[in-house]
């Protein structure tokens, strides 16, 4: 799962990442119950759930970038500027990741190595 990110934040970076992925959790909320639930509603609540837990971040910022994109261009007159803004933070989340404060960072994070003093000799 390191495929933008190099770290995974804590601290107030990481906080800042977790209110990030809140803040487009919650817009793609909003923006579907605009409307009628489609009928692919599930979907919608699962990548919900991956955004608010921050598992499998990039994917889920993705594919919510998109939808907000399509979003932004099936209302270009009357949508205002509400869906380029959700564009832009879900891209910046695709770009910056998930931070220390996800399942991301638990399941896919740095692991600590231990390596024996002599690895030529055996552990008996």
């Amino acid at each position: 799962m390191h495929g933008f990110t190099s770290s995974f934040p804590a601290g107030g970076p990481g906080a800042g990442l977790l209110l990030l992925r809140l803040a487009v959790a919650i817009r793609l909320l909003l923006d579907s119950l605009g409307g009628a639930l489609p009928p692919w509603w599930w979907l919608l609540l699962a990548l919900l759930m991956l955004l608010g837990l921050g598992l499998l971040t990039p994917l889920a910022a993705a594919v919510c970038a998109v939808y907000q994109a399509l979003s932004l261009f099936n209302n270009w007159a009357s949508a205002g500027p509400a869906p380029a803004v959700a564009v832009c933070g879900a891209l910046a989340l695709l770009l910056l990741g998930p931070g220390a404060y996800a399942l991301d960072a638990r399941l896919f994070g740095r692991r600590r190595l231990l390596l024996p003093k002599d690895p030529f000799t055996p552990d008996s």
